[in-house]
């Protein structure tokens, strides 16, 4: 089924390839992926009367309670669900998994609580999988590299009956310039676990294949990987004209190439040491950036200490640190005198984990309504809010100076911060941006690859936690380890059931396979994306991570493996 929504022809691509001096027309394959969460899907449900309580591990809990409700037959009004920690989610507890529902209507059977937890093959059996594709890609470009046509050409697959499809041409429409463009997804309906949204929905394997792609063009032209890049950075939006919030795109390229050494990266199949051939591969970074309706609550209290309350999760991502960090600056009050209430639906609704919308969203409702708290406090004291100054706990005004607690003489502030999404979202192009930078021994008897360093630079906006934002990104280019050489799902051709349903079988990146990772944060901010200036950044990191790495391969060894992952005998085969 072609997904009409994600097609586009515009010039003529064909002529382009014809025309062009150099181009490329290749086919990539990648694999069902897992989300393969540390933790496990599990639940506790209880019953008071016809009130039912669900203690779990979910990620976006408005959405999870009308879920749950619906499942049952019940009203939402009649549901409860606690996830205040989420340990790991990437995806398979954005929606409800089949033990919240066991384990309702079993408690609802016995007249107790019951717990149902998912055994880890139930794990990869049960919760949502990233889907398998095939993806053609076909650049024209003329001879100093420059675009002058870009197709991409995907097919994903799904139950029938579910609408998802995995959004794979997301960036491809606005990354690179080319004025004869081409896309389409198509859907094919196949009797497998339903597919969804894992960690990067659509560019962690739609970006990885386009930078394949691309760096076989800079080797079929003979340019440098990230001149070429560099010179099909587009001027605007390449299909609508926008023009884009912000961009530090070329920086991410540049500043990443020097601060990995780019400059001296081999020649292919030019490194060995003994055994071991060595090589370079880079890449692009990019994903689309969101902006979701949230609400939170903000109360200062008599005792000069604030509350903030919201539904919002945190599956460690620091959502607790993040909240309670713009509280704090906006009220002036140390990071231990504000308690961040998170994951029960008895809260206001917040945008939830996903997207990577979780913190610029959550968090620009805690900042409105910590405004509001502001230009209280202001009247209060009758001065213009941007005359009112507030730090450690002390409110400064017309030469005066107040402790909150006397500021509010026993009373208690409380203010409702509600957003969504304005003109903003569609007047602009608006996306995160980085590069990528890996270096790989490969064996040259056994073809097994080994990452011994990567980098990858990022442009997301303003850093609301420069330590939760380097840790998601090292979080995501490790799993681009896994995309690049091991993680695929296995299905047993004759009913399609999970041969691979454990972690034994299904190889995620260990410690022994991770080397050294460095990020640098570059600084961004976007006045287009909310009042707090900040995008993004969680799933950016996995978004082409793959193709440095496998890229590297081909700088080692002189082999492509267009068929992910780049397993030992498949680059062994190669070579």
């Amino acid at each position: 089924e072609r997904q009409e929504g994600q097609t586009l022809d515009q010039g003529d691509l064909e002529g382009a390839m014809r025309g062009a001096a150099h181009h490329v027309d290749v086919v990539y394959t990648t694999p069902s992926h897992s989300s393969s969460p540390m933790e496990p899907h599990a639940a506790i449900a209880s019953w008071e009367g016809e009130d039912l309580t669900l203690r779990g591990s979910y990620q976006m809990l408005k959405y999870n309670r009308n879920e749950l409700a619906d499942s049952l037959g019940i009203h939402p009004d009649r549901v409860r669900i606690i996830s205040p920690y989420v340990g790991g989610g990437f995806g398979s507890k954005l929606g409800l998994a089949p033990e919240a529902v066991a384990a309702a209507i079993a408690a609802q059977e016995l007249g107790r609580p019951v717990s149902v937890a998912l055994q880890r093959p139930q794990v990869y059996e049960a919760t949502m999988r990233r889907s398998e594709t095939r993806q053609r890609v076909r650049l024209a470009a003329d001879a100093d590299g420059r675009l002058s046509g870009l197709g991409h050409d995907a097919r994903v697959s799904n139950l029938p009956g579910e609408t998802f499809a995995e959004p794979v041409l997301q960036a491809s429409h606005f990354l690179y310039a080319g004025a004869n463009r081409q896309m389409s997804l198509e859907l094919a309906r196949v009797h497998r676990m339903c597919a969804g949204s894992v960690r990067a929905p659509g560019e962690a394997v739609g970006v990885t294949v386009l930078e394949n792609a691309m760096d076989e063009l800079a080797h079929e032209i003979g340019i440098d990987p990230v001149e070429l890049r560099l010179r099909n950075i587009p001027e605007k939006d390449p299909e609508s004209g926008k023009d884009y919030s912000s961009r530090r795109f070329r920086e991410a390229l540049e500043s990443g190439a020097e601060a990995f050494g780019w400059a001296d990266r081999p020649s292919v199949r030019d490194r060995r040491e003994g055994d071991w051939l060595i090589g370079y591969g880079m890449a692009s970074a990019a994903r689309v950036n969101v902006f979701m309706e949230s609400q939170a609550r903000v109360t200062l209290l008599p005792d000069g200490t604030a509350r903030v309350e919201t539904d919002m999760t945190d599956i460690g991502t620091g959502t607790y640190a993040i909240l309670g960090q713009i509280a704090g600056d906006m009220l002036g009050l140390p990071r231990d005198k504000i308690d961040v209430i998170l994951g029960d639906t008895t809260l206001p609704p917040a945008a939830g984990s996903g997207g990577s919308w979780g913190a610029a969203s959550s968090g620009t409702s805690v900042y409105v309504a910590c405004e509001a708290i502001r230009r209280q406090l202001a009247d209060r004291l009758e001065v213009s809010e941007p005359d009112l100054m507030l730090k450690d706990g002390r409110a400064t005004y017309a030469n005066q100076t107040k402790t909150l607690s006397e500021v509010l003489q026993g009373d208690e502030i409380a203010k409702l911060g509600h957003v969504q999404p304005g003109d903003t979202s569609d007047a602009v192009r608006q996306a995160t941006f980085g590069a990528y930078f890996a270096e790989v021994a490969v064996h040259a008897a056994s073809g097994e690859t080994r990452v011994r360093r990567m980098h990858g630079s990022f442009a997301a906006g303003r850093i609301l936690n420069a330590k939760t934002a380097r840790s998601q990104c090292l979080g995501g280019m490790t799993f681009g380890i896994g995309i690049a050489l091991t993680e695929e799902l296995a299905f047993d051709p004759r009913d399609g059931h999970v041969a691979n349903h454990n972690l034994a079988e299904y190889h995620i990146p260990v410690n022994a396979d991770v080397p050294q990772l460095t990020v640098d944060l570059l600084e961004e901010r976007d006045d287009w994306a909310n009042p707090l200036q900040a995008k993004g950044i969680g799933e950016l990191g996995i978004c082409g991570a793959a193709a440095a790495i496998t890229n590297a391969i081909y700088n080692a060894t002189g082999v492509r493996v267009r068929d992910y992952p780049a397993t030992l005998d498949k680059v062994i085969a190669g070579m």
